[in-house]
């Protein structure tokens, strides 16, 4: 399994700074090293490109009980990955396969991500995304939650380039 993120510190950084996402891919990554990386993974037959190849896809065959659809593209900051959104679905999905919605997929999918990640998720209500289970180690944040009856959402997000993002909106251009 190539998801392997256990430990999450990498490139010689700081003890507290974990960025690692999944398959190689980090927080901060250049947006070229992302291209050349998932070009390089596309040739190996490790991924593909999803819907309207407008994302990337992965397949999970063997990790949970039925095939699930990885898809994600990363928002870029300063061209570096600032968040990773990412969307998991059985691939045999369909309405009227009740056993296959995201609310069965989101309870396989947290014990996952638990142990790529570690166990302490902490839960919280929002008022749009309904129960996110959510995580902070570092400068990464991880949410998860229900996005529809199809899909469950994991974010990934930076918390330094998020802040950094936020101070520069707040100053005031100079006339």
């Amino acid at each position: 399994m190539l998801i392997s993120c256990n430990g999450n510190k990498t490139r010689g950084k700081s003890s507290d700074n974990y960025d690692s996402l999944f398959l190689g891919i980090y927080l901060g990554m250049g947006k070229t090293a992302f291209y050349d990386h998932c070009w390089k993974l596309n040739k190996e037959k490790v991924f593909t490109h999803g819907p309207k190849n407008q994302e990337v896809e992965y397949r999970l065959e063997t990790e949970l009980d039925h095939p699930v659809m990885m898809r994600f593209y990363p928002d870029f900051y300063k061209e570096k990955i600032m968040e990773m959104p990412v969307t998991f679905t059985y691939q045999a999905w369909a309405p009227w396969h009740k056993e296959l919605g995201s609310d069965s997929l989101l309870v396989k999918i947290l014990p996952l991500f638990k142990k790529w990640y570690g166990e302490d998720f902490k839960v919280t209500q929002h008022e749009t995304q309904g129960t996110v289970y959510y995580k902070f180690d570092g400068k990464r944040r991880i949410n998860i939650f229900k996005r529809d009856d199809q899909f469950v959402q994991a974010v990934f997000s930076d918390m330094e380039l998020l802040k950094e993002m936020k101070a520069e909106q707040k100053v005031e251009p100079a006339n």
